[in-house]
């Protein structure tokens, strides 16, 4: 038990280290590429990973809940590109 706990936190802190420097990373790109190019390069790395880790596709249980990914996903792309 002992050691799932300690593989999570290690799998947990390189979670917040990636997820902590997209945003000193994104900055500094920023001087390079446009917001929507910086955008359209994040998902595709996104994308391609997921494809990677996961290849079966994912089938939702409902409508409802698809309808709550689209609206995350658009959420995000808009305040990434204000706030960017």
């Amino acid at each position: 038990m002992k050691n799932k706990t300690m593989i999570g936190h290690i799998l947990a802190f390189v979670c917040i280290m990636i997820w902590g420097s997209t945003f000193v990373s994104s900055k500094i790109l920023l001087d390079s590429f446009t917001p929507i190019e910086l955008l359209f390069i994040r998902f595709f790395i996104g994308f391609l990973t997921l494809c990677i880790l996961s290849p079966k596709i994912l089938k939702l249980e409902n409508r409802k809940d698809e309808i709550w990914y689209i609206l995350s996903g658009l959420t995000g792309v808009f305040l990434y590109l204000n706030y960017s």
